[in-house]
């Protein structure tokens, strides 16, 4: 069973995909469950789908990297959902927000991790006792739409997680102590 956050012109919606046998799909979309069948394969960019015996021709055009604009019947919805994250928990969006490429790896004194910018917590990755590695993903810290993954530089346990998601952080703040 695959779970996903996404935003559907900036609404969240939570989207699981129960079954999946061929091309049909059964789906959950907040908790209503839908029997989802691509009835012609993506030629270019519009497909015909059939959702609970209902006809509808998609036209898919992507946007962004993770956000793609969707017409079906005369009606455009903006989706934007986040990349693939394989051992991190479901994470809600914010509209238009990129994920840097390349983590900021901080200076750990006395074993304090601390804030490298001003920002907002949109996603804490570790808890306390977690054994952790020297790069690995502490938290994400969004600043001016950008969000960047926090990593630690050494390896050792989380003794402390001193923020939680959507705490906002000054330049400095300690987010994290490893031993």
């Amino acid at each position: 069973m695959t779970a996903h956050e996404v935003l559907v012109n900036e609404k969240p919606q939570r989207v699981r995909v129960l079954e999946r046998n061929d091309d049909t799909f059964l789906v959950e979309v907040n908790e209503k469950r839908f029997t989802v069948k691509i009835k012609s394969p993506s030629q270019g960019k519009t497909a015909t789908i059939e959702i609970d015996g209902k006809l509808f021709q998609a036209h898919v055009e992507r946007i962004l990297r993770n956000v793609l604009r969707v017409k079906i019947g005369g009606k455009s919805f903006e989706v934007q959902y986040q990349p693939k994250i394989t051992t991190a928990p479901a994470v809600t969006l914010e509209p238009k927000a990129v994920i840097t490429r390349r983590p900021i790896v901080l200076s750990i004194e006395k074993d304090v991790v601390t804030a490298p910018i001003a920002g907002r917590i949109v996603l804490v990755r570790t808890k306390t006792g977690q054994k952790i590695e020297r790069g690995e993903c502490i938290c994400v810290l969004e600043a001016m739409k950008m969000q960047n993954e926090v990593a630690a530089v050494k390896a050792g346990v989380v003794k402390e997680v001193r923020v939680s998601e959507g705490a906002i952080v000054d330049k400095g703040d300690v987010l994290a102590v490893i031993a």
